[in-house]
């Protein structure tokens, strides 16, 4: 799956460079799951993963990205709309943790965001596609 999410990442990209669009991806990292929750750390993030796809639009995507960290792409959204996006789905994250244990829904969630056109000094997409095909050559 992620392998396809990674060439949808990229046609987006492609496509917002081409028509002058913007674009956004948010990569969120559960791996502090994997301490509290041991081998159901997976599972949650999974059941995270429907979660923010029953939420966000139809234009969106949303992907595992190994198993412990979740992308979604927002095509025709800036930087600021990314990050209330993020906030939003932070707040359904820690809902669901809260549902399973208490004591990890007070964690600060890392966000990766990237958007295009970039926004000086930030990591781009470019550079996540990059990092990401590497990661997943070792």
């Amino acid at each position: 799956m992620a392998n396809t999410f990674v060439e949808k990442v990229d046609l987006e990209l492609k496509r917002a460079e081409r028509y002058a669009v913007f674009v956004s991806l948010v990569v969120l990292d559960l791996s502090f799951l994997q301490k509290q929750f041991g081998s159901n750390a997976a599972g949650l993030v999974a059941q995270v993963c429907d979660s923010i796809r029953e939420k966000v639009r139809d234009i969106d995507s949303v992907s595992t990205l190994g198993s412990l960290r979740i992308g979604f792409l927002l095509p025709e959204t800036p930087r600021q709309g990314a990050e209330i996006a993020s906030r939003r789905i932070g707040e359904q994250i820690r809902d669901i943790i809260l549902d399973t244990e208490s004591s990890a829904a007070d964690r600060v969630i890392p966000i990766e965001m990237a958007s295009y056109p970039d926004a000086a000094g930030n990591r781009t997409i470019k550079q996540f596609l990059e990092d990401f095909a590497e990661a997943s050559r070792n």
